[in-house]
């Protein structure tokens, strides 16, 4: 704004554009998942509005976003072709997986691959986003899902964050009646997993009275 007589190039001015983007699209989703937090908190069911979801769109259209908030990391998508399309919030699966490749990017911070798995398993679609980063320490691995929980220690203080991601992501999977998980080594990564069924049980009925044209 200062720059009134073109001190700036062009490309510079582009880069400026581009870090102002990417911030305020951050602010965005905070604001989104504090609103989201303070809804749980006061005991509100989190909406959802259900929409047939192609798993393979939403993985690709979250990692296309992601990478470019990072130069160090490499991404693999490994998605089962005979992955069904579900019954879910559209949004809020992207919300799912935005936070938790967000997560390993930030819990990777000497780069490696983050892969974004998925296949079908027993009537449900198991996803995992799994990182080459720092890894949890056992105790804390129960307790990362929980609200403002950040593990504390020497490498884990230069990542920052809010520590409301997972309690969120949590809250998120649960409210599609799926689960999640962590499995991690220090020093070697983790891979957060949840399942989510096909259709979450509160909306069965009317799906499948849809998918019989309704009476």
């Amino acid at each position: 704004l200062q720059d009134v007589d073109g001190f700036y190039d062009k490309d510079t001015v582009h880069e400026f554009y581009t870090i102002i983007d990417q911030e305020c699209d951050r602010l965005t989703r905070l604001i989104s998942d504090l609103l989201n937090v303070s809804r749980i908190e006061a005991g509100r069911a989190l909406d959802l509005n259900p929409v047939p979801v192609q798993i393979p769109d939403v993985v690709d259209k979250v990692v296309a976003t992601q990478k470019s908030y990072t130069n160090k990391h490499d991404f693999a998508v490994e998605l089962d072709p005979e992955i069904p399309t579900i019954v879910a919030d559209q949004d809020k699966v992207d919300q799912i997986l935005t936070n938790l490749v967000s997560n390993s990017i930030k819990y990777a911070p000497n780069g490696g691959t983050i892969t974004v798995s998925g296949k079908p398993i027993d009537g449900v679609v198991r996803m995992a986003v799994t990182d080459q980063g720092m890894g949890i320490p056992k105790e804390h691995l129960d307790k990362v899902f929980d609200r403002f929980h950040r593990i504390d220690n020497r490498d884990t203080r230069k990542v920052g964050g809010t520590g409301i991601g997972l309690y969120l992501v949590k809250h998120l999977v649960e409210a599609h009646g799926g689960k999640i998980w962590v499995e991690s080594e220090v020093g070697k990564g983790s891979s957060f997993i949840f399942e989510l069924p096909k259709c979450p049980p509160q909306f069965e009925a009317e799906q499948a009275e849809l998918a019989g044209g309704g009476s």
